[in-house]
């Protein structure tokens, strides 16, 4: 028998967009961190999978001490496909900031919401109303425009936006598989898993890719431990625990506000430039999203996930 934990489900279920707004702001640390340290992207995401997965294991520990399940098996093997996936989404995120900006590789991440749209209507019969695509076209083409933008650069690098769009998949189809489960599987199990197999799979990859682990200074350590608990930890849990009660086309709209985090961040401590075309790729991003949650369609959305019924997700 699974024993519910009340409280946290209760805000969970109240106030599902605050704690998704909150996991974008804790998401939005992460490119930040990435960019400061001086660490290889593929041994940056070893320490920060590592470092997460050991965060978690305590979680897990208080979890099952309390008396309560982690899930079905079958959730279980879901939790490890998605792992396997959001490795290769670290690994060509953070590799990709190291060749291009925050900016830049944040914003083609705003690609994600595409993903899921197409990819819901068969796994949820979800199928948002005209005016919500709308919108959500009008916010993804902001992104577009800066990325087009930031890649005329002298600077720009082809390769690394490519690598940031195969993050974006990467982490769409990390997303779905995260709400396809949500209601077989406890949170912070379903987070342990994904750790341990992302960090099994990253561990592989540095083998092959003949990197030192041990080489990582003690000062990229300290990133990499700081990522593991913000974006790592706390972002993953208040963006997952609330998805038994949200649309599944809702929360990737929502994190195209992340690069605006992540660029305004890396503008105060980075230094990093921010020209007008960030701030009005920023502005129509804003924009799309604002218009799409307020329009008839999106507010029913909305109304759907407040009113409806969803089946008790294990804690």
């Amino acid at each position: 028998m699974v024993v519910a934990a009340p409280v946290a489900d209760r805000v969970a279920s109240r106030f599902p967009f605050h704690l998704i707004a909150l996991g974008v702001l804790f998401y939005g640390t992460g490119p930040v961190l990435a960019r400061s340290s001086g660490t290889d992207g593929v041994l940056l995401s070893f320490w920060r999978l590592w470092f997460g997965l050991g965060v978690l294991l305590v979680g897990l520990a208080i979890h099952r001490l309390s008396g309560r399940e982690i899930g079905s098996g079958r959730a279980v093997k879901w939790a490890m496909v998605a792992g396997a996936t959001f490795s290769l989404n670290q690994v060509l995120f953070f590799s990709a900031i190291k060749r291009t900006s925050v900016v830049d590789a944040s914003l083609m991440s705003t690609l994600s919401p595409v993903f899921v749209a197409f990819i819901a209507i068969p796994l949820f019969n979800e199928r948002p109303a005209k005016t919500f695509r709308a919108w959500s076209v009008v916010a993804i083409g902001g992104a577009v425009f800066v990325v087009l933008g930031s890649s005329s650069r002298p600077e720009g690098d082809a390769f690394g936006m490519l690598m940031a769009m195969g993050a974006a998949l990467c982490f769409a189809v990390f997303f779905l598989i995260s709400k396809f489960v949500r209601d077989e599987i406890a949170v912070v199990g379903f987070l342990t898993v994904v750790m341990g197999t992302a960090a099994i799979f990253v561990s592989g990859y540095a083998l092959i890719l003949d990197l030192d682990p041990g080489s990582v200074e003690s000062s990229d350590m300290w990133i990499a431990l700081a990522m593991a608990i913000v974006p790592g930890t706390l972002g993953h849990i208040v963006m997952t625990w609330p998805l038994a009660y949200v649309p599944a086309n809702v929360p990737p709209l929502m994190r195209l506000a992340g690069p605006v985090v992540s660029g305004t961040m890396a503008w105060i401590f980075l230094g990093e430039g921010v020209t007008w075309v960030h701030l009005a790729g920023g502005a129509i991003i804003l924009s799309g999203l604002a218009g799409a949650l307020r329009s008839k369609a999106g507010q029913e959305l909305v109304a759907e996930a407040r009113d409806g019924e969803p089946r008790p997700a294990r804690q």
